[in-house]
């Protein structure tokens, strides 16, 4: 009897201990939740202790973010300086591939991600999103000799187009629209020759980025088609999930270099536009080709 006892006992006690260590178990995963929560509130704090705000662009998108004598500049860096001057911090960037811009945010390697990123409903899933700061839509370069052949959009449906990335909103536009769309990662030089040459009948790009490539290309054979306009954007900057009080932060920045007409002057200087504004959407075929 005394042993059936001992038994008893030691099957209590082994189940206290699993019910021990699955309450730990579950308290440990609450305690992560918290502390990622407070790490990622404490951001900006951090920025501010250190003074230094880490932006993540590639650097290869004129007339966004390139270099110019060796040095970065751009619209949306130097509103990013400007957003910097107004939180009291320095703005250090940090210049990848575009594709590898929102990997480095989810490690933390980033603050924040500058490269005329557009609202897009996985991007809103993953990211925290500012106020947007530039207004604009979609069109395509071409051969100066196909100016009329694309009437709007739809007409890509089959065509071989060219794209600057696979993970850009274009390319998901190339993909809806039934365009067969290719990417470079060589920048647009090696995009406009396939043009010309015939490799490919369009690229598809934000119209004034489009306007301002072939004005500095300089080539009378390519022209950007005005009537294709598709996916009205309104471009943001983006964080890690949770940083609000830093987000919180660059809208005000935002609100304010809107208001002083610093938004409407950059864009004026380096995309020949006021692009502080909402476009205007007629005619402008949506994300999803409809």
């Amino acid at each position: 009897m005394k042993k059936i006892v001992s038994l008893l006992s030691l099957s209590f006690l082994l189940g206290l201990a699993a019910c021990s260590t699955v309450d730990e178990d579950t308290n440990e995963g609450a305690d992560t939740s918290d502390d990622d929560a407070e790490a990622a509130d404490s951001v900006w704090e951090e920025i501010q202790e250190t003074g230094t705000l880490v932006v993540g662009t590639s650097g290869t998108y004129a007339p966004v973010t390139y270099h110019e004598d060796n040095e970065l500049t751009g619209f949306d860096v130097e509103l990013v300086r400007e957003i910097a001057d107004r939180l009291g911090v320095e703005a250090e960037f940090t210049t990848m591939d575009f594709d590898g811009i929102q990997p480095a945010l989810r490690n933390g390697q980033i603050h924040l991600a500058a490269n005329d990123f557009a609202i897009t409903e996985d991007r809103e899933e993953a990211f925290e999103l500012t106020e947007p700061y530039k207004f604009s839509y979609g069109s395509v370069i071409v051969r100066a000799e196909d100016a009329d052949r694309f009437e709007t959009a739809r007409d890509l449906e089959g065509v071989p187009v060219a794209l600057g990335s696979l993970t850009s909103n274009y390319a998901q536009f190339a993909e809806n629209i039934g365009a067969d769309g290719s990417a470079y990662d060589g920048g647009t030089e090696a995009i406009l020759r396939d043009v010309i040459n015939g490799n490919r009948d369009a690229y598809l790009n934000d119209v004034l980025v489009l306007q301002r490539t072939v004005e500095e290309f300089g080539d009378d054979r390519l022209v950007v088609a005005d009537q294709v306009k598709y996916h009205a954007t309104e471009s943001v900057m983006m964080m890690e999930k949770g940083n609000t009080d830093l987000k919180e932060a660059i809208d005000e920045a935002i609100a304010e270099l809107h208001e002083d007409g610093t938004i409407a002057a950059l864009s004026e200087e380096f995309l020949g536009a006021d692009v502080s504004e909402p476009a205007d959407t007629d005619e402008i075929v949506g994300l999803d080709g409809e």
